[in-house]
């Protein structure tokens, strides 16, 4: 299979990641972590490319902006008729002795010139760098925290694999159970002390254990699918998915009277991509105020200017001739009628805004964190219950598997035993799994990698 380039950087950052572990821990080769599929995912996402487009785009406006500062050049050529021309001779004609007559200049005029403009100070200049600067951290910012996003995906997609395998695994060792019991049974029919019925539920029971297993498989593949296009890259059909450790119930942010500190001194960590993007935003803004400020300020620059044609500077000129001239010009509009004060007022009002939706972002965080805690806490209490109800189901079972073999009790009486059983394992085992998942959720909700 061709790989095109970013599912192969997806494919060597997921194998890397996976490496990174290797000195500490034994691992199988076709352990996939769940960190490296959340790296993955954020890098083989399409947006992740605009970071870099958003880069190059800025580098062009900068380089626009700074070539400001080098000459400029501007030609120009004009023709023109002109309905009146200045006349000395209809002024002065009268008093002239002789009556000497000035012939007056063309009415059909020419001109062609070169202007040259050297721009010598301009205060905006070193703002508006400045402000793209600023804009583009801003844009950048704004992607990976889109990016960020991807990991709930890979975590939703992630543990519901795991969940699926769990569950696998407590219905194969059902059903080898019951095909020891069907055995047993077998015999028992061979020998006329029970009726065939006996095995025929345990066949059916099979059929259904059956049934369940491949429903799971299926969604298992269909879950794997969806994972491997999160991420960019092939994952084996047969791979361990695991966790490195972060989850694991020593976790102190995962306790919730912990959390409600950590919030309520605000030390839970601005580490959300959103919180440096609302940051950026108001250095965006003071970039945007500073460059409004400097609009204000006078701007100069030096010009020349040669040209050639008729008449020249001389208005009176009849014939052709060349010319220049140089100098200093001065732009200052000191009047506009309060227009630069509304616009910094308007971007003391944009600050606000973005202070508004930080305060409500965290408060989001807050609400979500909270909860999450909360049932981080349930579902260690209940897996406390679950191990107890496993242990209590697991005497029973034992006890009616001696007693089926002896042929005291029924099939039908052992499969509600073992049903009784294998729910109490499914719950455990769901729980387990959530519980993972909701400490990673919790990770990732505040903004802490998974590690």
């Amino acid at each position: 299979m061709k790989y095109k380039t970013s599912h192969l950087c997806a494919f060597l950052i997921v194998a890397l990641f996976a490496r990174a572990t290797s000195a500490q821990e034994t691992t199988r080769a076709d352990t996939v972590f769940l960190d490296a599929l959340q790296h993955a995912a954020e890098t083989t996402d399409r947006r992740a490319a605009q970071i870099e487009l958003l880069t190059s785009q800025s580098a062009l406006r900068l380089e626009t902006i700074r070539n400001e500062r080098l000459p400029s050049l501007n030609a120009n050529a004009t023709a023109q008729y002109l309905s009146n021309v200045a006349s000395v001779s209809s002024i002065l004609g009268s008093i002239l002795p002789g009556g000497v007559n000035i012939p007056a200049p063309y009415h059909d005029q020419y001109d062609a010139s070169v202007t040259a403009r050297q721009p010598l100070f301009d205060a905006t200049r070193a703002r508006r760098v400045a402000v793209e600067t600023a804009q583009t951290a801003e844009n950048a910012s704004r992607i990976r925290a889109a990016l960020w996003q991807q990991r709930q995906q890979v975590n939703d997609a992630f543990f519901a694999i795991q969940l699926y395998e769990a569950q696998q695994r407590s219905l194969d060792a059902a059903s080898v159970d019951l095909t020891a019991r069907r055995t047993a049974a077998q015999q028992r029919v061979g020998a006329g002390t029970a009726l065939p019925s006996e095995v025929l539920l345990l066949d059916a029971e099979l059929m259904r254990r059956t049934q369940s297993r491949t429903e799971l498989q299926t969604q298992r593949a269909a879950t794997l699918a969806v994972l491997v296009a999160l991420v960019g890259a092939d994952i084996p059909a047969g791979a361990i998915f695991a966790e490195r450790g972060t989850v694991a119930a020593s976790e102190p942010s995962t306790n919730p009277s912990a959390t409600a500190v950590q919030f309520g001194q605000a030390e839970f960590g601005h580490a959300r991509p959103e919180y440096q993007t609302f940051a950026l935003a108001l250095k965006s803004i003071n970039a945007r105020s500073d460059e409004l400020s400097a609009r204000d300020l006078p701007r100069v620059s030096a010009f020349g200017r040669v040209g050639y044609g008729r008449p020249g500077l001389n208005p009176l000129g009849r014939s052709f001739d060349a010319y220049w001239n140089a100098g200093i010009q001065v732009e200052w509009s000191p009047l506009n009628w309060g227009r630069t004060k509304r616009e910094l007022q308007a971007q003391q009002l944009q600050a606000q805004i973005v202070g508004t939706d930080e305060a409500a972002f965290t408060e989001t965080i807050k609400r979500a964190a909270l909860g999450q805690s909360g049932q981080i806490a349930a579902l260690e209490q209940s897996l406390v219950t679950d191990d107890s109800i496993v242990a209590l189901r697991d005497r029973v079972l034992s006890e009616t598997r001696v007693r089926f073999d002896e042929g005291e009790i029924t099939s039908a009486d052992y499969i509600a035993r073992q049903t009784e059983y294998l729910s109490a394992q499914l719950d455990r085992d769901t729980r387990r799994v959530r519980l993972s998942e909701a400490r990673a959720r919790f990770l990732t909700t505040i903004g802490r990698e998974v590690r």
